[in-house]
Formats: C-alpha cells, sequence, structure tokens
C-alpha cells in the first residue's frame, strides 16, 4: 500500500491500554499522532469508524487559503500554508500543494464595500489581495463572461492541495517513523466513553475495550455524538455539502472561484482539467448525511449555468457528499475541556479542516505535551460557547458569521491586476 508497508501501523486487533486514544484518523487525528510523534509521544491508539481519510477528510476539494474575514484567522491560516508549503519535504512526499490562486467573486454593492475593509486588513498583515474592479474581474476570469453581472473580485494567490495525498504523506511518515509507537485500527466503532471521578478511564468500543487516560474526538460529523457518549456539551452539529466533478477539459480556468450571492457556491479546476463544483443549499438541515442527491445536481447546474455560461455543456461523471461539523462561530474546538479531564478537542472544523487541521493539531500537540496554551490556540478553546448555544440557520448571510470580528470600515481603492 506504501513504498515501507503500512502492515505494522493498520491492524484489526484493538490494544487493552493506550497512552491516548484518537478518535478519527482524518487530518486532524493524524496530523495530531504525527505531532505527539515528533515530541516523543508513545503508545497511540488511533481508532475510526471507517478507514483513514474516508470522512471529510475524503470528501472535500482542500482549497487552502490565506483570505479570510476576520484578522485572527487570517493570521492563522497564513500559518496554516506556511505548514503546507514545507509539509512534503516533511513528511517525504509530495502533497500536491500549488498555488492555484483563489477568487471570492462579489455580485452586490454591499459585498463590495465590506470586503474593502477586509483587503486593508490582508494587506496590514501580509496578504496580498487585489480588490477588482468589474472588467478586471472578466479578464482575469473569463469564464464569467456572458454570466450574471459581477461587481468585483477580491483575488489571492492561494492554494489547492490534494487531500489523498496528504493522508499518505501522514501514514507512510508514520508507518516509517513510529511502527511501534502508533496503532491505527479501522473499521471501529466507539459506542461509550468509561468516566470516572478523576476524569476518563476507558473507550468502549465494537472491537472491545481500551483502557486510557486521554481521548482526543477528531470525529468530525460524528463529533457530537462522541461528546454526548462522554457527557460533554459542545454546541457542534453536521451539515452535508455536496460536491460534483467534470470529465477533463482544456485548461482554462485559472483560479478557485467563490461567490456568496445569491446562496453560496464554488467552482475551480483540477490539474487533470476536471472541474469540481457545488451549490449549497440554503435550507440544508443538520444531521449526519453522505448521500448525494439529485436536488444538488439541478441546483448546481441551474446556478453554475447562469454564473458561468461556458459551463452548460460539460458532462458530470460522479458526484458525492461530506459533512462540514459546524460550530456557532464557524470556528474549530480545539484543546481539553474542562468538562471532563483527559478529553480533548479538535473537532467544529466548519469547512476548513484541510486547512487548519495540521497547523492547530501541532500547536495542539504543544499543549497536551508541556501544559502551555500556544497564544494562537487560546482563540479555539472548547469551552468558549455557553451550554444552550447554537449556530445558526444554515440559511443565514455568510458574511454576518464574521460581523462581529471584522475590521472597521476604510477605503481602499480597487486595484487590478494580480
Amino acid at each position: 500500500m506504501s513504498r515501507v508497508g503500512l502492515g505494522s501501523l493498520l491492524t484489526d486487533k484493538l490494544p487493552p491500554q493506550a497512552g491516548i486514544v484518537i478518535v478519527g484518523a482524518g487530518i486532524a487525528g493524524l496530523a495530531f499522532a504525527r505531532e505527539l510523534v515528533a515530541r516523543g509521544v508513545h503508545d497511540i491508539v488511533v481508532v475510526d469508524r471507517g478507514y483513514p481519510g474516508g470522512g471529510a477528510t475524503g470528501r472535500n476539494v482542500a482549497r487552502i487559503r490565506a483570505m479570510q474575514l476576520t484578522e485572527e484567522l487570517t493570521h492563522v491560516a497564513l500559518a496554516c500554508q506556511a505548514k503546507y508549503d514545507r509539509m512534503g519535504e516533511e513528511l517525504g512526499f509530495n502533497v500536491l500543494f500549488y498555488r492555484l490562486g483563489y477568487a471570492w467573486v462579489l455580485y452586490e454593492t454591499d459585498e463590495v464595500e465590506r470586503m474593502r475593509a477586509i483587503v486593508e486588513m490582508h494587506h496590514r498583515i501580509g496578504v496580498a489581495s487585489r480588490l477588482l474592479s468589474p472588467d478586471d474581474t472578466l479578464r482575469h476570469m473569463p469564464i464569467l463572461r456572458g454570466g450574471d453581472p459581477v461587481a468585483g473580485a477580491v483575488l489571492n494567490d492561494d492554494a489547492i492541495v490534494h487531500h489523498d495525498a496528504v493522508v499518505w504523506a501522514h501514514l507512510e511518515h508514520l508507518a516509517t517513523h513510529a511502527p511501534s509507537t502508533v496503532r491505527i485500527v479501522p473499521d471501529t466503532t466507539v459506542t461509550a466513553i468509561a468516566r470516572g471521578d478523576a476524569g476518563v478511564e476507558a473507550v468502549e468500543t465494537s472491537r472491545g475495550r481500551i483502557e486510557t487516560r486521554a481521548v482526543l474526538n477528531g470525529a468530525g460529523g460524528w463529533s457530537s455524538t462522541l461528546n454526548a457518549m462522554a457527557s460533554v456539551s459542545a454546541p457542534n452539529r453536521p451539515l452535508r455539502r455536496e460536491v460534483l466533478v467534470t470529465a477533463p477539459l482544456r485548461r482554462s480556468i485559472e483560479a478557485a472561484i467563490t461567490f456568496y450571492r445569491p446562496n453560496e457556491g464554488w467552482f475551480n479546476q483540477t490539474l487533470r482539467g476536471e472541474i469540481v463544483m457545488g451549490v449549497v443549499d440554503p435550507e440544508e438541515r443538520p444531521g449526519v448525511n453522505q448521500r448525494s442527491s439529485w436536488e444538488f445536481l439541478r441546483r448546481t447546474a441551474a446556478l453554475m449555468t447562469r454564473k458561468a455560461p461556458a459551463l452548460a455543456d460539460v458532462a458530470v461523471i460522479r458526484q458525492w457528499a461530506g459533512m462540514y461539523d459546524v460550530s456557532p462561530d464557524h470556528q474549530p474546538l480545539v484543546g481539553p475541556t474542562a468538562q471532563l479531564d483527559g478529553w480533548w478537542q479538535a473537532n467544529g472544523w466548519s469547512g476548513r479542516g484541510m486547512l487548519l487541521g495540521p497547523y492547530l493539531t501541532e500547536l495542539l500537540a504543544e499543549r497536551f505535551t508541556t501544559g502551555r496554551t500556544p497564544p494562537r490556540l487560546a482563540a479555539f478553546d472548547p469551552d468558549r460557547f455557553a451550554p444552550d448555544e447554537a449556530p445558526e440557520e444554515a440559511s443565514g448571510d455568510y458574511y454576518a458569521r464574521y460581523r462581529r470580528q471584522e475590521p472597521p470600515p476604510s477605503v481602499v481603492e480597487p486595484l487590478s491586476g494580480r
């Protein structure tokens, strides 16, 4: 399965005890295991209800963008990009990290006005985003010609990574450098969490019981279920997100494109020429759901041909669904919780798991091994929510999620060029 073989890493035998049990073999769980090994932690067991990377990690398009709507997230996103920039060399495996470019296409005047202050904030931090006029938007993205009139765009030299390559890079690195330290047990469902006066005591699974004093909840869309087993209160909820991909075409789309009016949609072209796209259902109800739908195909086809008429004749070859694990402020829960000693969270990624996971689990491993909270990790404290707090409805305005944290109004003139 890899150049070194994963037989020493993957197993169907659950050990009777472990120093830490990581639930979820997605990017958060695998990256945390790798960071713990780098800090000398031994006796790590990762369990997954399916297979490594089989949840949200393998069901996304892995955009690694520095452009964010708040200053704190932009600082963190820059650090995440730097983490990916060096990941291939550190892991000894090409993760297909490349700078395709990222365009936030704007269709209404209020979007443009909001983005002026955002672009100024980006420049202050060191992100060279550009606010484009309508004419410059169409020059940079001719795929939009003939579609709904654009009001402008924000463009930056952001990146994409291949999610499967990232998963295999971590697996191969662990198999090479920690074959006796980390064991991954796939096809294993957690059925209960044993807790006592001193905190976590054990994890009950479909393969038996494993004694441990530390558990990381990296279960993605299933994190709410796992928290409930541990009697830990967290306001996450899973929301389905669907994706489709076309047959390969001549390369013609020079940036990953996202828009939020009239509702959220996005598309980009892969290295092989396929076009990956999706349009979100604003009425999507919370719940675990990985089934794709005809409604998604109809919705995406209708809106994409309005935005980019040149896509009208593309051939769709497959579609799939995954889940966002959404928190009230659309930022993850990363760290220990005071509700249960030994219970650690790495969930609530709200669609940014591939971006944030490797870097924030590096900070989490520092917290786990030293007891000190790195400053950048403090914003993601799992205990920052009130017990009854919940995310807003899916149909809520995307920009409103970040209104409390956005920079003050300013004057940034539209920029042309890239």
